[in-house]
């Protein structure tokens, strides 16, 4: 595990290549430049400037501007100002008898506290000015921690709950309401989605990205969808990365710990101009994973002990990523973005639905362009996912995903005057789940999503001290029959410049995912007598639900079911299985006594069991208690809602201590659960099979030939054989 007890034997080297290189002649060249404010571009005079290497300090005059003589090489430059953090610039070149100019802004400790932050709002503004609750996590408080994932930088922040399931596997969650596929706190990585596409989960270890290229992480808490549309009920986390022209120079970080961790990882950024700059970068994770062995898998491999597969977990946890970039900036500040990476898990163990699943070689890689000017922003992107040979670990089935996401969107912002703002877009997606019939099984050729969403975001300055935000979105699900409108109402009161007061309403909702939709996959057996056996299927719900309309003459209440025992739909009625069951589980001496019940016996009862799959893992309980719930039809399933009301202050005092407070009331309706049991199965009445064998073994019992104990035994086996699966 990698919180603070288990980082205690950590030991972190971090490199930055080329930097104080020694001269290799003796010949001067002068590095020249200006120390600015990060936020208001202003001079900053007696800041202090150290070339690494180099003895002595310059200090910046009333420009802001200093010099140094410096032999041929490559150096890196350090600022410091009291009231400011440091600043570093790395990869400096100087060839002599050349000046070279540069540019180093340093952030004020009040812009640490009340950074500029885009998520809230999908543009530019302070934390404290925006509509909603919102942490930032820094490039230099990132650099302060060996990571395995980003989970590890966000853990701290309010709101946000971390669900560490091994070395380099965790579900990042916001207020609550976690599963183990956590999808309602969206996740992006420079406004692409950061997900694996069938299965719409923010799996940490496939992103790409390494810590050396993150330059901030923002987390907005609460609904997003009025922005950001379907699955952002409980907030936003963005991964911002750097700009190879605005962060140039070579970077290397190599970590290890308990377990055998190793964790490399290595940046290269290269700037030839101010207008195009490229980069790459990547990295390798490798240790000995948390131990775990699954009573399930166990019983499952005593049954199929012809499949290697069941059960054979590898924990030995392996990841690898690279990632390219290239930025093009032109002179009329317009900006175009091209880039691309790719993320292979080579070992893994990941939780699922339906039990762990081995993950082998799973790739995940995708591309992206983007582009703007001004308030224009329009970007396309594509996910892809590629199982590799990953398998189920109960059923030791394989897991066969090639999903595909493809996306486009655009957006535009404009001004009314100096006290109206407007941001306006479209979104469009099209998601391919591919499994080859192994995860989405017979709705394989029938399981593609397409979704659109439009969506008006307006900013009201009523006055000095009083905001209005008001949002609208509406989005089409091509599963779904109705359209989704999600609403967004803020007032923001702002007594002076650093102090926030806000009141929000907020309608987000989450709509299907494609296992919801689709599922069909057996995740498992249940053993009944050697050779026969029931598997556990998983099924989405489709398009009309499920019914159990059928009609089965001679079944209980007319439902029919199917059997392990005959083929066809059968009536739900268990005891045409009497003279087959007793010929199998009765002693031969003992059967004739038994067979072909009459018209003078006591009548033979059917009862509805529903499989209890907690019981049967833990081995405390019945894995078979009587259905007590009835027998129901499943409508269609709908997009979950999300109502939110929310009352909020944050103030920064002094330009020291930041305070902040959330209140929330959220109501959820349609909320889409695990994995549960829809289908009882059919059993003999137990009681009705008592009266039935003690009333035929009477007179052998009367005769001693048969015990009670044994009579017992026989009624307890009859009882215990599940027959049939009342199906829809």
């Amino acid at each position: 595990m990698f919180g603070p007890r288990r980082w205690s034997a950590l030991w972190a080297v971090v490199a930055v290549l080329g930097v104080g290189i020694a001269p290799v002649a003796a010949q001067q060249g002068s590095i020249t430049g200006r120390v600015i404010d990060a936020e208001t571009g202003a001079p900053l005079s007696g800041a202090a400037v150290a070339v690494v290497g180099q003895d002595g300090l310059q200090g910046t005059n009333a420009s802001g501007a200093f010099q140094w003589s410096v032999p041929d090489g490559t150096y890196s430059l350090v600022v410091t100002l009291i009231g400011y953090e440091t600043g570093r610039l790395d990869g400096v070149g100087v060839s002599a008898g050349e000046t070279v100019n540069v540019e180093i802004a340093l952030r004020s400790r009040a812009e640490v506290l009340n950074p500029i932050v885009v998520t809230a709002s999908r543009r530019q503004e302070k934390a404290l000015d925006a509509p909603a609750s919102i942490s930032s996590v820094s490039q230099a408080e990132i650099a302060k921690i060996a990571a395995p994932s980003v989970a590890e930088h966000v853990k701290a922040l309010p709101g946000v709950d971390i669900a560490q399931t091994g070395l380099n596997q965790s579900n990042i969650v916001a207020r609550g309401f976690n599963n183990v596929f956590s999808g309602a706190l969206l996740t992006i990585q420079d406004n692409r989605y950061a997900r694996v596409p069938s299965i719409r989960l923010n799996a940490n270890n496939m992103i790409p990205t390494t810590d050396l290229d993150i330059e901030r992480i923002e987390v907005s808490l609460g609904p997003g969808a009025a922005l950001y549309g379907p699955n952002a009920a409980s907030g936003v986390m963005h991964i911002i990365t750097s700009s190879p022209i605005d962060r140039p120079g070579s970077s290397v970080s190599l970590a290890g710990g308990e377990r055998s961790v190793f964790h490399g990882q290595f940046r290269t950024a290269v700037a030839p101009s101010d207008r195009f700059g490229f980069k790459i970068s990547g990295q390798y994770f490798r240790g000995d994973d948390w131990e775990f062995t699954d009573p399930q898998e166990v019983a499952a491999a005593m049954a199929d002990p012809m499949n290697p597969l069941i059960g054979a977990r590898n924990f030995e946890a392996e990841r690898y990523s690279a990632e390219a970039r290239f930025d093009f900036r032109f002179e009329n500040d317009a900006e175009l973005i091209v880039n691309g990476g790719i993320n292979t898990l080579g070992s893994s163990v990941e939780l699922t639905g339906v039990g762990a699943g081995q993950v082998d070689n799973w790739q995940y890689r995708y591309a992206q362009t983007r582009f703007t000017k001004d308030r224009f922003f329009a970007q396309a992107f594509i996910n892809q996912s590629d199982a590799g040979d990953s398998f189920l670990l109960r059923a030791g089935d394989p897991l066969v995903d090639l999903s595909r996401a493809v996306a486009l969107q655009a957006q535009h912002g404009f001004d009314l005057g100096e006290r109206q703002s407007f941001t306006y877009g479209v979104d469009w997606q099209y998601t391919q789940p591919r499994t080859e019939g192994t995860i989405t099984g017979r709705n394989e050729d029938d399981d593609d999503i397409r979704e659109v969403g439009a969506y008006l975001h307006s900013e009201t300055n009523l006055s000095d001290r009083f905001d209005l935000v008001t949002a609208f979105r509406i989005d089409d699900h091509s599963r779904l029959e109705d359209m989704n409108f999600s609403p967004r109402v803020a007032l923001v009161f702002k007594p002076s410049e650093n102090q926030n007061f806000r009141a929000t309403f907020n309608r987000a909702f989450s709509t299907p995912t494609t296992n919801n939709l689709f599922l069909d996959l057996v995740a498992g057996g249940i053993p009944i007598i050697p050779g026969v056996g029931y598997d556990i299927r998983t099924l989405g719900v489709p398009e009309g639900g499920f019914t159990f309309n059928d009609q089965c003459a001679g079944g209980v209440m007319s439902y029919c079911m199917r059997s392990p025992f005959m083929a066809g739909q059968l009536p739900a009625n268990a005891p045409i299985f009497w003279d087959a069951l007793v010929a199998q589980l009765v002693p031969a001496n003992l059967q004739p006594a038994l067979l072909s019940p009459g018209a003078g016996d006591p009548t033979l009862g059917t009862v509805f069991r529903r499989f209890d799959q907690v019981a049967a893992q833990s081995g405390v309980g019945d894995p078979f208690p009587l259905d007590m719930t009835g027998i129901s039809n499943i409508g269609d399933i709908t997009a979950t809602t999300y109502n939110t009301f929310e009352a909020g202050y944050k103030g920064l005092i002094n330009d020291r201590l930041i305070l902040a407070a959330d209140v929330y009331y959220a109501k959820v309706e349609n909320f889409v659960g695990p994995l549960r049991v829809e289908t009882p199965n059919v059993f003999l009445d137990p009681t009705t099979v008592q009266a039935f064998v003690l009333q035929r073994l009477d007179g052998l019992i009367q005769g001693g030939f048969v015990t009670v104990e044994q009579a017992t035994e026989i009624i307890t086996g009859l009882s215990s054989v599940p027959l049939g699966t009342v199906v829809p």
